[in-house]
């Protein structure tokens, strides 16, 4: 009972995390918008605080923001994989897969810059990242976690 009770707690801390970083992006693209464009689409109001940042600051705490936010994910998800499998090389796995793709990250980024085509680089490079602050890496990595160790013992 113990034991189901920490991994619900695992996974709600997860979805928590991902509800929460929405939030929080959501609300800073609208103060980018409107401070880019002049607009004044409503957001919530603890994001006031940030409201008159400018366009350049805004945008600079977006990338702050994921790597906190790629962090945090990446600490829950070992923590919640040591704890179903009592097994440190599955936190290398998560250590590997997170390494791995934030360099796929920088390098579409770079190479979207260095082939003056700064946006597709972007995309690429948001979709690695967004892979990272998210739950699937354990929705991925937690079967082979199992098959792995259950071929083991």
């Amino acid at each position: 009972m113990k034991r189901k009770l920490i991994i619900t707690f695992f996974i709600i801390s997860l979805i928590i995390l991902g509800f929460f970083r929405e939030f929080v992006f959501v609300n800073i693209n609208t103060l980018i918008y409107n401070n880019k464009f002049n607009e004044n689409y409503p957001h919530h109001s603890l994001f006031t605080i940030i409201s008159g940042f400018n366009y350049k600051g805004l945008y600079a705490s977006k990338w702050f923001l994921t790597f906190t936010f790629v962090v945090l994910f990446y600490f829950i998800q070992i923590q919640f994989s040591y704890f179903l499998f009592r097994d440190k090389l599955f936190k290398t796995w998560f250590l590997y897969l997170y390494v791995i793709l934030a360099l796929l990250s920088f390098i579409t980024f770079i190479s979207g810059w260095l082939f003056n085509d700064l946006m597709q680089g972007y995309v690429f490079s948001r979709l690695f990242l967004g892979f990272l602050q998210s739950p699937l890496p354990t929705v991925f990595l937690t079967p082979f976690c199992y098959f792995y160790k259950k071929n083991i013992s």
